[in-house]
């Protein structure tokens, strides 16, 4: 079974996820910019920001990738993304 994305319109959003919910999983690539925007509200002095990963090989890499990216630009802050090789 695969993980309920907003995209996918089962939910409305994170925070007011409506009656569909059906299950809990780790991987939840929305929440990258939630956990980067965090981090600059705990750090806001800090301009550069690391994100572990899996290898190209994991299920939803290049979602995760892609969503990361985006947020950290949003924010203005640069993201160092490594690979669990």
């Amino acid at each position: 079974m695969g993980a309920i994305r907003l995209k996918d319109g089962l939910v409305a959003s994170l925070n007011q996820p409506g009656g569909n919910v059906t299950g809990v999983t780790d991987i939840v690539t929305e929440l990258g910019g939630k956990r980067l925007s965090l981090l600059r509200d705990l750090v806001p002095q800090a301009t550069t920001a690391g994100f572990l990963s899996g290898d190209s090989s994991y299920l939803s890499y290049e979602e995760q990738r892609s969503e990361i990216l985006a947020a950290a630009r949003a924010l203005e802050r640069e993201i160092v993304i490594l690979e669990n090789a």
